[in-house]
């Protein structure tokens, strides 16, 4: 059992390793080869427009974690609201009908 554990962990060691040699590197998401070619007013656009992205980037974490926070506190007040013989109307489940059937 320790040679199998040993012999993927080998495998995923190597694939990691060949992966990495292939790895470009990047200035502000800019490949190095071009961030060399570009102009300093270049640069300093690709710069801000980088910082405006991860703006924008923190911004959509936050957002998603709050909406999946609130429908895990929606799920577990309906849980608990289906255990009880009166649950809260938000909790049903509605359907729509296609065709009017």
């Amino acid at each position: 059992m320790l040679k199998y554990y040993l012999q993927i962990l080998c495998f995923l060691l190597s694939s990691i390793l060949a992966a990495s040699c292939g790895i470009t590197h990047a200035v502000y998401g800019v490949p190095q080869d071009q961030w060399n070619r570009m102009t300093e007013k270049e640069r300093q656009l690709t710069k801000e427009r980088f910082y405006q992205q991860e703006k924008i980037n923190a911004q959509t974490r936050v957002q998603a974690e709050k909406a999946r926070q609130e429908a895990e506190e929606f799920a577990n007040r309906c849980q608990k609201d289906n255990e009880t013989p009166s649950a809260h109307s938000e909790c049903r489940m509605t359907t729509k009908r296609q065709w009017g059937l």
